[in-house]
């Protein structure tokens, strides 16, 4: 793969997972977004709570949950390669994302090889975010809870290959998809958050 057909794989990869994420035809940011809140809002638990958990009073749980904004809203990422050092940004506003050819002010920057990344970015790779984090991978920010988003977002495409191996669309409001998917998303992303703090912490 020569570097043109290397780049335009990369762009092209992108903006299938932002026609994913805007179409959700198998409503995986349905229940993405809502296990990244709930990420987002157990970085703001204080560790006083954090040791009762269990006895943790609903309007208290609920304190947190609303501290923490919608995910997938308003986003900035840009995504690099640094081999090749190509940049594109990956904007959600207003609900809705879009590719763009350079990066403006991002708010979380991920950094990859370019191979490395199209294989994350394609939902028929076997290759999982949690595997390369904090090595041939490294996402960086000033806020935490936009780099949990970021996070969310690269465990799209493996959702998407779970998804599509046996969910119908059709059939998503049936029990047994919905736990499958939201089981899928829940184990994926606390992993990808539990990586991205032992990172920091190493």
């Amino acid at each position: 793969m020569n570097a043109s057909e290397q780049s335009m794989s990369l762009k092209e990869s992108l903006k299938t997972l932002s026609v994913e994420t805007n179409e959700d035809s198998y409503m995986l940011m349905e229940y993405l977004g809502p296990v990244i809140d709930g990420c987002k809002a157990a970085m703001n638990v204080s560790v006083e709570d954090a040791t009762t958990i269990d006895k943790m009073p609903d309007s208290t749980f609920e304190h947190y949950m609303h501290l923490a904004d919608d995910s997938f809203r308003d986003l900035n990422i840009c995504f690099k390669t640094i081999d090749t050092s190509k940049k594109y940004a990956f904007v959600f506003t207003g609900g809705q994302s879009d590719v763009y050819k350079e990066c403006t002010d991002p708010e979380v920057t991920i950094e990859c090889p370019e191979d490395i990344l199209i294989e994350l970015l394609d939902p028929d790779s076997k290759l999982l975010p949690v595997n390369v984090l904090g090595e041939e991978l490294k996402v960086t920010g000033e806020d935490p809870a936009k780099i949990i988003e970021a996070l969310g977002l690269l465990c799209l495409p493996t959702l998407l290959r779970t998804a599509r191996s046996g969910v119908d669309p059709t059939s998503l409001l049936s029990e047994d998809a919905d736990s499958v998917i939201m089981a899928a998303a829940s184990d994926l992303a606390t992993k990808m958050v539990k990586k991205w703090i032992d990172t920091r912490l190493g």
